[in-house]
């Protein structure tokens, strides 16, 4: 075959492979790490939250959060970010309300891929966050595990456990605490995943005393190929110590890569 027949061939064979390339990625496959040189808007990598409204009993919209976290690929491996619990914050129904009521939290996170393959990846995650920036400084540390495990072709299982150790504060409530989330997300279709999750969580001091085991149910659509947007339902402690359902949240969920 000649050079002209060849380039002329690669050429189409590149162009028809572009669309299966900008295909979207179905969300129960989807890596939580982002590719060298790829940005993100999100939430938490395990379920990316951008805005969280309290809607529970006497006390609806108050407060509204938009806890979001900026991602960047460092390396196939790797991805570095800004993280926050919080995030902007209103209606907080703080009278007369300083700038630290609006914006009192950040923190610098991570990923790094220990191992995976087509139905699994366990990631260790890592970050310092800043729970508070004023009137105190509030500084810890948190690591755990973020991982997929796809038990079913279409049915995928989260998890991402950790613990929390708090470096300053700590008799003024920055303790050190215990999370274990987890997620089923089912792939309904190539676009629709809905979810349910919950979980154990609380502080190491008085566990038994204070510790919340949540319930959470939404869906997750992919619009395009790194766009995903959902929403979710949770109530924060379903079922721990004096657990209710009169503590509810509304959450939308996003993310969008680039």
């Amino acid at each position: 075959m000649n050079p002209i027949k060849t380039a002329a061939l690669a050429l189409l064979l590149s162009f028809g492979a572009l669309p299966r390339v900008a295909q979207a990625q179905e969300w129960t496959r989807q890596s939580f790490l982002l590719p060298k040189g790829g940005f993100e808007i999100t939430g938490d990598p395990a379920r990316p939250e951008l805005m969280r409204i309290n809607v529970s009993r006497n006390s609806a919209f108050k407060p509204v959060e938009f806890p979001v976290d900026f991602f960047w690929g460092v390396s196939d491996d790797v991805m570095i970010g800004i993280t926050h619990q919080d995030g902007l914050r209103f209606n907080t129904g703080t009278p007369n309300p300083k700038f630290r009521d609006t914006y009192n939290d950040v923190g610098f996170g991570s990923v790094i891929w220990l191992a995976g393959g087509r139905n699994y990846e366990v990631d260790l995650e890592a970050g310092v966050p800043f729970h508070r920036l004023s009137p105190q400084l509030w500084v810890g540390a948190q690591v755990g595990v973020l991982g997929r495990a796809n038990f079913a072709e279409h049915v995928d299982f989260v998890y991402a456990p950790g613990v929390y150790v708090g470096f300053n504060q700590r008799n003024a409530g920055n303790g050190d605490g215990l999370f274990i989330p987890i997620w089923f997300d089912f792939q309904a279709t190539d676009i629709i995943t809905p979810f349910v999750g919950t979980g154990l969580n609380g502080p190491f001091d008085r566990f038994g005393d204070n510790f919340a085991v949540p319930l959470e149910g939404g869906v997750l659509f992919t619009v395009g190929r790194g766009i995903n947007i959902g929403g979710l339902l949770r109530f924060p402690n379903a079922f721990g110590k004096n657990g209710t359902l009169d503590g509810r949240e509304i959450g939308f969920l996003g993310q969008f890569r680039f």
